[in-house]
């Protein structure tokens, strides 16, 4: 049975733990119906749209595995922004894009591929262009520093 968001809320205890079993393939957690419907929501958007990027998976079993870790986030940056570094006296100009990084008339993968093209050596990218991290929220408990 095809199983759809907006019939969610109408479903009974009984119809949401078939469902689970149908979209998970596993019994049901002893859970009020309630976060069953949330569960089977996300379940339901997840195959729809797509789960999360595989960087956010790294980082969220990162997490799970040592809690007390926190793992840097990819760089991103919006495409449109248009990087500008001066190397050995000639301007170069990186244009980032859905696709990649477009420098030169060519699409580039990535950042530190565009800066080994540039440099012809192995270098970081996001460095190469000045690009920082932003500092990190603080955890819950912790004074944020200015």
């Amino acid at each position: 049975m095809a199983y759809r968001l907006e019939t969610l809320a109408t479903m009974s205890s009984g119809e949401l733990r078939q469902a689970w079993l149908t979209l998970f393939d596993a019994a049901a957690p002893d859970a009020p119906a309630s976060l069953l419907r949330l569960a089977l929501g996300h379940r339901l958007q997840t195959k729809q749209q797509g789960g999360l990027p595989a960087w956010a998976n790294r980082m969220l079993d990162a997490i799970a595995a040592d809690p007390a870790e926190r793992p840097e986030p990819p760089i991103q940056i919006k495409a449109g922004t248009r990087l500008l570094r001066e190397w050995q006296g000639k301007l170069h100009s990186v244009t980032v894009s859905d696709e990649g990084c477009l420098y030169d008339g060519r699409c580039f993968a990535s950042l530190t591929q565009v800066a080994r093209e540039i440099t012809n050596t192995h270098r970081s990218g996001p460095q190469f262009f000045g690009i920082k991290r932003r500092p990190p929220p603080p955890r819950q408990g912790e004074a944020a520093h200015g």
